[in-house]
């Protein structure tokens, strides 16, 4: 991995390709997997006063520092995370359209693995939250690798598949702990928490 560069040339060599990086780098490789990421844009809700971080800060109901203004989606920063793809989006439509139906609902997001879909060696990954306390155990070879990420006492914090690895996925979403898990009923019925 390499974090913080650019990929500024890809070139076909006789052993496969070499990459250069913005750094001045060259690697030879077999394969590039290049994540650009994406970067909410917040320029329009710090003009209007809302509170800003990774993305627009929401509590866990979706409301910004601005009443009765709300925000979900990949604009959203929610608990200190700002997840940029579907599946949080989908998580925040159904609490908000509860919460603004008159039944206050906090937003929760279970396991939410990114899959990066590349044919010739598709890839799942789920990260261990930051500064999880654990272990790699990594076992395969070749494309079909398995590293599992365990705590002390055993429960898996995170994982990485690829190849035909990728298949035991939706077993191990099972083990992993929620992202942001659902509130107590209790915090649930006083949204101004």
């Amino acid at each position: 991995f390499h974090f913080g560069v650019v990929a500024e040339r890809l070139e076909r060599t006789a052993s496969g390709l070499q990459a250069r990086l913005s750094d001045g780098q060259c690697l030879e490789c077999d394969l590039v997997v290049s994540a650009v990421g994406l970067r909410p844009r917040t320029e329009l809700a710090e003009a209007a006063g809302l509170e800003t971080g990774r993305g627009i800060v929401v509590d866990r109901f979706l409301r910004t520092s601005a009443e009765h203004v709300y925000a979900l989606g990949d604009c959203a920063e929610v608990g200190g995370l700002n997840l940029l793809y579907v599946m949080p989006l989908m998580s925040g439509v159904r609490a908000l359209s509860r919460t603004l139906s008159g039944t206050a609902v906090s937003v929760s997001y279970g396991p939410m693995p990114v899959t990066v879909k590349t044919p010739v060696c598709p890839l799942v990954v789920s990260p261990p939250a930051a500064g999880s306390e654990g272990s790699w155990d990594i076992e395969g070879d070749g494309n079909d690798v398995t590293a599992l990420f365990r705590s002390a006492d055993g429960r898996l914090l995170g994982y990485a598949l690829t190849g035909t690895a990728v298949q035991r996925r939706l077993a191990l979403n099972k083990e992993l702990p929620p992202l942001l898990a659902e509130l107590p009923q209790a915090l649930a019925l006083t949204p101004s928490t």
